[in-house]
C-alpha cells in the first residue's frame, strides 16, 4: 500500500471515529490540542513507508489502523477531558426570607430553542428548574423590587457536537408580587400559564415555534406586547375579562369575530371591555401561520384551572 493512500485512509478513519464519538455526546473539540502530536506521527509513518521502498505491507497497515483507531476510542472512553457533558438538572429558588419586603418583581429571560413552561408558586418569590442546559442567573433587589435575569449558559462543547441536548426550562413566579416580564426566545415550544399573576407588563419576543399563553386574574389593567415570527400562537383568557387586541402583521388565520371581538378604532374589543373589573390589552406584531384567541369561563366560577 502506498504511504500517501495509507495516510489519507487513516486520516478519514480517524475523522470518522471522532465524529462518531461526538454523536454519542463525547467532547471532540479537545482533539485539537493533540494536533501538535498527531502531525509528527504522520511524518514518521510517511518516512517508514519510504523505508519500505514506497509501500507499506498490508498486515502492518491493518495493525497500524487498529492501533490508531483503538487509541482514539480509548482516549474518549478513559480520559475525563473527553467525557460527555453531563447536563444535570439545576434549580433556582428565591426564598421569602431572603427578600422579606418585596413589593414588585421584574423578570428578564432570554432563551434559545427548546421547551419553556411558566406557572405559579406560593413557596418562593420565584423558582426555576433547568434541564438540558444550565442557566446563568442574576438576582438583585432594588427599591424593594426583585430583579431576576435568566439566560442560557454558554456551552463550549456545542459547536463541535452533532447531537445536542434539548433544553427544558420550567419557571414559576409568586402571585404575591406584581410582575414585569420580558421574554426573548428562539424556536421554542412554550406553555406560559400566567393565570393569577398580577402583570404590570408582559413583553414577549418569540421566534418560530408554538406558544400557548394563558391569562386571567392579572390585575385591573394588564398590558401584553407580543412580537412573533413564523409560529403558532394561542392565547387563552376568561370571558369575564375585558379584552382589547391591536393586531399588526401578516396573519394567515384568526378567529377574532368568532369570540365576540368587534373591530373598533383599529382594535378588536370585547363587548364587556368597558365594564369589566379586569382588562387585558394585547398588542400583537406577528407574522404567524395561526393565531387563536380562546375565551373560556372564569376558573373562579367553575372551580377548574385554565
Amino acid at each position: 500500500m502506498k504511504p500517501v493512500n495509507f495516510l489519507l485512509g487513516l486520516f478519514l478513519l480517524l475523522l470518522g471515529t471522532v465524529f462518531f464519538m461526538n454523536s454519542l455526546g463525547y467532547r471532540s473539540w479537545i482533539m485539537l490540542r493533540l494536533l501538535p502530536l498527531i502531525g509528527p506521527i504522520f511524518l514518521i509513518l510517511l518516512g517508514l513507508g519510504l523505508l519500505w521502498r514506497g509501500t507499506i505491507p498490508r498486515g502492518i497497515a491493518v495493525l497500524l489502523i487498529l492501533l490508531f483507531v483503538g487509541t482514539t476510542v480509548a482516549l474518549f472512553l478513559v480520559d475525563p477531558r473527553f467525557s460527555p457533558v453531563q447536563k444535570a438538572e439545576t434549580h433556582l429558588q428565591i426564598d421569602f426570607a431572603t427578600y422579606p419586603e418585596l413589593s414588585a418583581g421584574k423578570l428578564n429571560l432570554k432563551y434559545g430553542a427548546g421547551e419553556l413552561t411558566f406557572g405559579t408558586t406560593t413557596e418562593y418569590w420565584a423558582e426555576a428548574r433547568f434541564r438540558g442546559l444550565p442557566a446563568v442567573t442574576g438576582v438583585a433587589e432594588k427599591n424593594r423590587k426583585l430583579h431576576l435575569d435568566l439566560k442560557p449558559e454558554v456551552d463550549t462543547g456545542w459547536p463541535w457536537r452533532t447531537v445536542r441536548p434539548r433544553p427544558v426550562w420550567e419557571v414559576k413566579l409568586s402571585p404575591q408580587l406584581p410582575w414585569e416580564i420580558e421574554l426573548k426566545t428562539g424556536a421554542v415550544k412554550g406553555d406560559l400559564n400566567l393565570t393569577g399573576i398580577p402583570l404590570r407588563q408582559l413583553d414577549l419576543k418569540l421566534g418560530a415555534g408554538a406558544m400557548t399563553l394563558k391569562l386571567g386574574g392579572n390585575g385591573q389593567q394588564a398590558l401584553v406586547k407580543i412580537k412573533a415570527g413564523a409560529s403558532s400562537l394561542r392565547i387563552v383568557a376568561p370571558t369575564n375579562t375585558g379584552l382589547s387586541v391591536k393586531l399588526d402583521g401578516a396573519v394567515n388565520k384568526t378567529n377574532m369575530e368568532a369570540f365576540g371581538l368587534i373591530l373598533t378604532n383599529q382594535r378588536y374589543v370585547s363587548d364587556n371591555y368597558e365594564t369589566a373589573t379586569e382588562r387585558i390589552d394585547l398588542e400583537l406584531a406577528i407574522a404567524v401561520s395561526n393565531l387563536e384567541i380562546i375565551r373560556i369561563p372564569d376558573p373562579a366560577d367553575t372551580g377548574s384551572d385554565i
